[in-house]
């Protein structure tokens, strides 16, 4: 019985190692040697740059190399027909030798251009002039970025009076309003109701008395 148990253990592992895989694997080429290649923003290294995959898709692939410009490319990576279901099982499993599936990709990177002065002078002087076309409406509440708004001044007092006291058309209550002389009434004269000191009454000033001498 011990003998038994000690083949299957050996025949498992037997089947263990003859069972194969599928790896697989990108390389990626350019025409401006030791370009720096980027899959899906995680570095890889200098062209020609080789790496692994798992799943088939799309991936973002990135050439920076000096003196040239930057290239960026997506490419898909497609599965065989082994990697599909019910073969893949069988692929992954049961085949007891290994299946590479490598995928080139081939980068073309164009020389960089220098920017051409009398271009750019050019471009310049026609968005000005596109600027100068436009409607007041559009450009009289715009502010530059060296330039501030002006500081509206509040208005000052109206024509005809001088600051802490009242203008000579305002009326004044009833109440504040002197005796005028010739009054008489049918027994003794009413004294005037009291007038507090305000810095809006032209007679009373600040310390004055309540009532009018």
């Amino acid at each position: 019985m011990t003998i038994g148990r000690s083949g299957l253990i050996v025949l498992a592992g037997a089947v263990g190692l003859l069972t194969g895989c599928v790896d697989r694997r990108y390389v990626v080429e350019t025409n401006a040697y030791g370009a720096q290649i980027s899959v899906d923003g995680k570095l890889i290294g200098p062209s020609p740059a080789d790496g692994r995959w798992e799943y088939a898709g799309y991936y973002e692939i990135m050439a920076v190399a000096p003196g040239y410009q930057p290239l960026t490319k997506k490419v898909r990576f497609k599965a065989k027909w082994y990697e599909y279901p019910p073969f893949d099982l069988f692929a992954e499993v049961l085949w007891p030798f290994r299946i590479e599936h490598v995928e080139r990709v081939k980068l073309c990177l164009e020389p960089y251009q220098p920017v051409n002065q009398s271009t750019l002078n050019n471009n310049a002087d026609g968005l000005r002039a596109r600027g100068l076309a436009l409607p007041d409406s559009l450009v009289k509440d715009e502010v530059l970025p060296n330039q501030t708004r002006p500081v509206q001044t509040p208005p000052g007092p109206p024509p005809g009076s001088v600051p802490g006291i009242l203008p000579s058309n305002m009326p004044i209550s009833p109440a504040a309003a002197l005796p005028q002389p010739g009054d008489s009434g049918t027994g003794s004269t009413p004294s005037p109701a009291p007038v507090m000191p305000s810095p809006f009454n032209p007679i009373f000033g600040p310390g004055a008395a309540t009532t009018p001498r």
